[in-house]
């Protein structure tokens, strides 16, 4: 694992606040799977990506977010995914692929 990558969870009220810092790609994204997994089933509102020290995002990171929505959604329809913070690169990612009508995607 990268030295720069780095993942912070809390929980504030029935929100999920997930904290990525580095980039999140091929080699960082099933880490953040394996972290995240486990807490979903506790998120009674939102689960929110704060994304204001990610550096970079690829396929692999978007495809964790969805993974997320989708499992997310399937429990419970009234839960939904927000992401905070993200950079130029990150809302243009979002932006090509579509994400940004799907996802709350915030500045």
């Amino acid at each position: 694992m990268p030295d720069d990558f780095g993942v912070e969870i809390t929980a504030d009220g029935g929100d999920l606040i997930v904290a990525v810092r580095g980039e999140l790609d091929v080699l960082t994204a099933p880490f953040l799977w394996e972290q995240m997994e486990p807490t979903l089933s506790t998120v009674t509102g939102r689960l929110v990506f704060d994304f204001a020290e990610l550096g970079f995002i690829d396929s692999m990171g978007l495809g964790v977010i969805v993974r997320a929505q989708s499992r997310m959604r399937g429990e419970a329809p009234e839960r939904h995914v927000v992401v905070r913070h993200a950079n130029a690169h990150a809302r243009k990612v979002f932006e090509i692929t579509g994400l940004d009508r799907v996802l709350d995607v915030q500045p």
